[in-house]
């Protein structure tokens, strides 16, 4: 009888498990690093599209939604998942699933941008609406590779992160459609577009772009600052006010009712005050680094100081949103969208990128420690010259002050392209290294 039983193999299958485990976390490391780097080539893009003529940008449409729509949005459809996967401990979704939102986010981006900046008349409404249904099924993607895995997790971390991931993407799904539907030229939503437009960008930007920032500096800001990761009250407070604040706003502008709108705006400024003091206690408990000072320095003060205007940002908007009602009145990006776009959510790319690549992007010991050195290079100045730039032209536009605008525009493309430049030179020259490591060991 013991003889029929069937063979077991207690001690093979952890093992084979934990290669699977092992294998699956490479390739999701990989679809993360490729998402930071076609993040990295929208923002480059967007900074170059700063000094194009005004009739191609549309006044600002273009390099918005380059560094927006198209970098931040790509990271985040790379991220985001890796960070869900990774805090709940759980196994990353597939890899046709990861790369689908990848790929398609930057695709969809990519040819809602040349529709709107390159063609005209119904040709541009097509490609514009095309893209944007090519944008909603990558987010779809992301949504599901985002969320699914956390059925398997355990704890408080899966409900944290299910609540401020989940209420991200349905803002930026109802934003999209809403944008889409303008493209593509319905009449119910071109007709209220003064109060929608706002509504859009505060769904989009604030609700979707900024909470998921927001959120996943809860866990990235203590690991990059060598804190322990705790769970106080604030950082579930910052997740409850990004995520109910955008969708009030939104709501008082569709009906035009200002007790939501001016409700949300307190409540979003709420939230970025509460990130704020979230942020402070976790710099007073920082560790103290000995080796890779500037790389770890320049990370860590790259997202302290997003953090700080991102409370400029929502504070300015969140006055304008009040002040002028439940209307279109309140609605003046110029004023607060510098430190929101550059300030805030691009520099918090830097940041992110800035320690994430050393640290989840492929390869070994000596590949990352490259990595480090490179992206640690001119630490200082970089930082200190993009805080300087931000803040030039946040003033220079919208008091419509030249002599600041541009001398700023100049010091933040500097400083974010030698950023982007460094991030670059640290995949090539990593590449570059394992294809003659790989040449060594054939031979």
């Amino acid at each position: 009888m013991l003889a029929a039983l069937p063979e077991t193999t207690v001690l093979e299958r952890p093992a084979v498990a934990r290669t699977k485990a092992a294998a699956g976390r490479a390739t999701d490391r990989r679809i993360t690093a490729l998402a930071i780097g076609a993040a990295a080539v929208y923002v480059a893009l967007a900074a170059l599209s700063l000094f194009a003529p005004v009739s191609l940008s549309e006044g600002g449409w273009l390099p918005l939604h380059l560094a927006l729509a198209g970098g931040a949005v790509t990271a985040i459809a790379g991220v985001m998942p890796f960070f869900s996967a990774s805090v709940a401990s759980v196994a990353p979704a597939a890899p046709c699933i990861r790369l689908a939102g990848v790929l398609g986010v930057a695709l969809g981006a990519a040819v809602v941008t040349a529709a709107r900046a390159f063609t005209s008349g119904d040709s541009s409404a097509a490609l514009a609406a095309g893209g944007g249904l090519i944008y909603l099924g990558a987010l779809a993607a992301v949504a599901a590779a985002t969320l699914l895995p956390l059925r398997r997790a355990l704890g408080t971390r899966r409900v944290v992160l299910a609540t401020s991931y989940g209420a991200a993407l349905a803002a930026v799904a109802v934003g999209t459609t809403i944008a889409t539907l303008f493209v593509g030229g319905w009449r119910p939503v071109v007709g209220a577009w003064d109060v929608l437009k706002p509504a859009h960008a505060w769904l989009n930007v604030v609700g979707f772009v900024s909470l998921v920032v927001a959120a996943s500096l809860l866990h990235l800001l203590p690991t990059v600052a060598g804190a322990r990761i705790g769970k106080e009250r604030s950082g579930r407070l910052v997740i409850l006010a990004l995520s109910a604040g955008p969708f009030l706003i939104a709501a008082g502008l569709a009906t035009r009712l200002w007790a939501g709108t001016a409700t949300g705006a307190l409540l979003t400024l709420a939230g970025s005050l509460l990130l704020a003091w979230h942020a402070r206690g976790i710099h007073a408990r920082r560790g103290r680094w000995n080796t890779d000072a500037t790389w770890h320095g320049f990370a860590l003060a790259s997202l302290l100081a997003a953090v700080a205007w991102f409370v400029v940002a929502i504070a300015i908007a969140a006055w304008g949103t009040v002040e002028g009602g439940a209307s279109a009145a309140g609605w003046r990006p110029a004023t607060f969208i510098v430190p929101l776009a550059a300030g805030w959510i691009v520099q918090a790319l830097i940041g992110s990128w800035t320690h994430l690549v050393p640290s989840v992007g492929p390869g070994g010991l000596v590949r990352h420690a490259q990595q480090r050195g490179l992206l640690g290079r001119l630490a200082l100045a970089r930082w200190a010259a993009f805080q300087a730039g931000t803040g030039a032209l946040a003033l220079g536009l919208p008091l419509g002050r030249p002599e600041l605008a541009i001398p700023g525009a100049i010091l933040l493309v500097g400083s974010g392209g030698a950023s982007l430049a460094l991030l670059a030179a640290s995949l090539v020259t990593s590449e570059q290294q394992d294809v003659r490591g790989a040449a060594r060991t054939a031979a």
